[in-house]
């Protein structure tokens, strides 16, 4: 085989290491006892493993509650975001209208301030609409940071289906619903499916707006819920550990089944 290709492969494995080497640590810290935790010297495989971290996690009510929050809200700003980003990025893509270069350059402005600087707008409002500490405060404002993006992606995506079938459904007598729902939506399941793991990681792994719009565990997702294992004179590292691995789990083995998907539809309208 060639140096070129022996080179190649070399790289990829160690690209492929330096990706999974933290979640090994993290499943490997997670099997052990927080008494083991602190042994020295320290073993990068514990000599006793135990599931005794994930089994108090999962039997803790409080930390079942933040695992259904998390996939209540991120579940449903995925939705919502899939509806509204195709919608909007076939109106976008195939209506003519004065303003659609304004529209394009406000939704290119909002992806220029930085998180932070939002909070404090994002509280006052969503406090004096009556919504703190709620679901649907979550909700939308996750919809609205994920939605600008998606709906760029989409509109890239629908740019690149030839308009000809858009041309041949008016002729069939399908208006601009019919033709978005039976011509252009099947083409664009890849775009719609990178949409869905944008939005869904976006939304499983806030932690900055969790904190500023939720109060108690009734509506907090599973990212604060990782701090609260952090106490103040000791800290569970293995019971810690095996919920950060139950966290990153989920965005893992979807980004596996998916990855095609999610990489063609970034990719859309960049290949003419």
């Amino acid at each position: 085989m060639p140096l070129k290709k022996w080179s190649l492969y070399g790289l990829i494995a160690l690209l492929i290491c330096i990706v999974l080497i933290p979640m090994f640590w993290m499943l490997s810290i997670a099997l052990r006892t927080n008494l083991e935790v602190f042994s020295i010297p320290l073993k990068l495989i514990p000599a006793h493993p135990t599931f005794d971290a994930f089994r108090q996690i999962l039997q803790n009510p409080d930390m079942v509650r933040l695992f259904m929050n998390s996939y209540f809200v991120s579940i449903l700003v995925t939705l919502l975001c899939i509806l509204l980003s195709a919608l909007s990025g076939y109106g976008l893509s195939r209506f003519q209208y004065k303003s659609k270069k304004l529209v394009v350059l406000y939704i290119l402005l909002t992806q220029m301030f930085p998180m932070v600087l939002l909070s404090i707008p994002y509280f006052l409002i969503i406090s004096g609409m009556g919504l703190y500490n709620t679901y649907t405060a979550l909700i939308l404002a996750y919809t609205s940071f994920a939605l600008p993006f998606s709906i760029l992606m989409m509109r890239d995506f629908v740019n690149s289906i030839p308009r000809e079938l858009d041309e041949a459904a008016t002729i069939d007598g399908c208006g601009p619903y019919g033709t978005f729902f039976r011509i252009i939506l099947p083409p664009c399941l890849p775009g719609l499916i990178a949409t869905a793991v944008y939005t869904f990681i976006l939304a499983w792994n806030e932690y900055l707006f969790a904190v500023v719009l939720t109060q108690d565990i009734t509506s907090r997702p599973l990212t604060l819920g990782i701090g609260m294992l952090i106490g103040e004179y000791t800290t569970q590292w293995n019971q810690l550990m095996a919920l950060s691995f139950m966290a990153s789990a989920p965005l893992v083995i979807v980004f596996m089944f998916v990855q095609k998907y999610f990489l063609q539809g970034l990719t859309a309208g960049s290949v003419k």
